[in-house]
């Protein structure tokens, strides 16, 4: 058999109908249109197993995919619990809004202001879920372990979580302090693996750990950036080899790696990786920017927001152990 006739003979098998009359679901509409018909879910949906799922007649197996909530749409995070650390301002608190949007009921973690968080967890139950406001510095590893003891206890479970508090640091190698090192690496490196690791053991089966990585770990070089580039580049290695530890519980571990994202902060960041940006306004920084990528414009939170709600969904079930580069091109 020519290979043209044998792959039209594979996908023949693939596409015909089941014509041996042992189908029980023969004639009624595939899984895809159910999921995203609308129809009203049964109140055990949220354990429909594979074997109940209209026009699946294989017996389910160890090695089967997790399957999602029948009748929900597989980007849809509704019934799923997701913690943000960091999530009062930034891209942490744009996360936790979207996951919201889309149907998680989310843990904002805050480690100073108080007001900012309970602003975030308000416009989440404004939008129709719920939220709550737990106060912890990822720098300690206590409040790290109580942080998801309390997360626990408000809402269950938890499905998602993403560890995206961070700190920038500029400085020549020649200037770094002890100090200085020790302040970046305890909160971007040391803190997210212990955030890792409660997170392991507190996420339920097929949960999501994000990591927060950045741009400058994967870039050439950043002048006066050694000590904030070399945090994030460790989270590279650790996003690999934790996603072999966590597959046990098939829990994916992935990170994000954004570039330059227009937050609170955005303006003063900026500047320093603009030549002579201290002498440039906030337009000027802004042109500048988005003549970095492409795209010809600036990052937003939301961009990055939409990469971890994709990769948070049953949609990203099968990415694991990657950093995602989020950057609109401008780091090619």
């Amino acid at each position: 058999m020519r290979l043209t006739e044998l792959f039209r003979s594979l996908v023949s098998c693939f596409l015909s109908p089941n014509t041996s009359g042992s189908d029980k679901h023969e004639g009624k509409p595939p899984l895809q249109s159910l999921t995203s018909s609308g129809t009203e879910l049964p109140k055990d949906s949220a354990t429909v197993t594979t074997n109940s799922m209209p026009g699946l007649t294989s017996t389910p197996s160890k090695y089967d995919a997790i399957p999602g909530p029948l009748g929900l749409a597989s980007a849809s995070l509704q019934g799923k619990v997701a913690l943000v650390t960091g999530a009062g301002r930034g891209i942490g608190r744009e996360m936790a809004l979207e996951l919201g949007r889309r149907g998680a009921r989310v843990i904002v973690n805050y480690a100073n202001s108080d007001a900012a968080a309970q602003e975030v967890v308000n416009q989440i139950r404004k939008n129709g879920t719920d939220a709550a406001a737990i106060k912890a510095n990822v720098a300690n590893v206590d409040e790290i372990v109580h942080l998801f003891t309390e997360a626990k206890k408000k809402f269950g479970r938890l499905d998602i979580v993403c560890s995206n508090s961070g700190v920038v640091s500029f400085g020549h190698v020649k200037d770094v302090t002890p100090e200085e090192f020790d302040r970046v690496f305890n909160v971007n490196t040391r803190g997210q693996f212990f955030v890792a690791r409660e997170a392991y053991k507190h996420l339920e089966v097929g949960g999501r750990l994000i990591l927060m990585g950045s741009i400058t770990g994967q870039a050439k070089g950043v002048p006066k950036h050694t000590v904030y580039s070399a945090s994030k580049g460790a989270i590279e290695t650790f996003v690999r080899c934790m996603a072999i530890d966590f597959g046990d519980k098939k829990i994916t571990v992935n990170a994000i790696a954004p570039g330059g994202i227009k937050t609170d902060m955005y303006h003063a960041v900026c500047r320093e990786y603009i030549p002579n940006g201290d002498k440039l306004d906030n337009e000027g920084v802004d042109e500048y920017a988005a003549n970095w990528s492409p795209l010809h414009r600036v990052g937003l939170p939301i961009d990055i927001a939409r990469v971890v709600c994709f990769l948070a969904s049953q949609d990203g079930e099968w990415v694991n152990g990657k950093v995602i580069g989020i950057d609109g091109a401008a780091c090619m």
